[in-house]
């Protein structure tokens, strides 16, 4: 008797996997109720011509190369469909981008025919993207001094929520 009440009581409780997919839910509809009352202010200036204005925050490296390319590949895109422009902001595991030597091991098994992290990085570089890095991760990953791209810039959260206020930000 003891046995079925415990089991029943265990059906009745939301497991932990159906708490985060609810939350996931909730989550993805606030994203869109965000997304739809900002969209027709930048549907009127796509009218008008003008160009967006794109950050891509990058939260892996290494330990999940497919995320760290495919952030770096929609930073591709928006360059060469001419949505605007782009900044790449690396933190927590992403930092590892930002240390010397490392972006050339990152090759993702998925969409390695785009080439590795570094290359997909210089492209993106050379057509005018710029790269920032959360002070604390880029310490914690050694990318500091000569061991850090010259190229990217230490931009602690407060560059973060300065620069998302006017801006699409898309996080991987």
């Amino acid at each position: 008797m003891e046995q079925e009440h415990r089991e029943e009581k265990d059906r009745e409780e939301l497991s932990r996997q159906d708490f985060l997919k609810a939350a996931g839910i909730a989550g993805l509809g606030m994203a869109g109720l965000g997304a739809m009352m900002s969209t027709p202010a930048l549907a009127e200036e796509a009218k008008e011509g003008k160009k967006g204005k794109y950050i891509i925050v990058i939260t892996h490296g290494g330990n999940n190369p497919n995320r760290a390319i495919w952030a770096l590949l929609m930073a591709e895109t928006i360059q060469k469909k001419g949505l605007g422009d782009v900044h790449v902001w690396m933190t927590i595991e992403g930092a590892e981008l930002s240390k010397k030597s490392v972006p050339e091991k990152i090759i993702s098994p998925i969409f390695s025919k785009f080439g590795n992290a570094m290359e997909i990085m210089d492209r993106v570089r050379k057509n005018g993207c710029k790269f920032g890095v959360c002070p604390p991760c880029a310490e914690y990953f050694s990318a500091k001094g000569n061991e850090m791209f010259e190229w990217v810039e230490l931009q602690g959260g407060d560059w973060l929520m300065k620069n998302i206020q006017d801006a699409w930000v898309v996080w991987f």
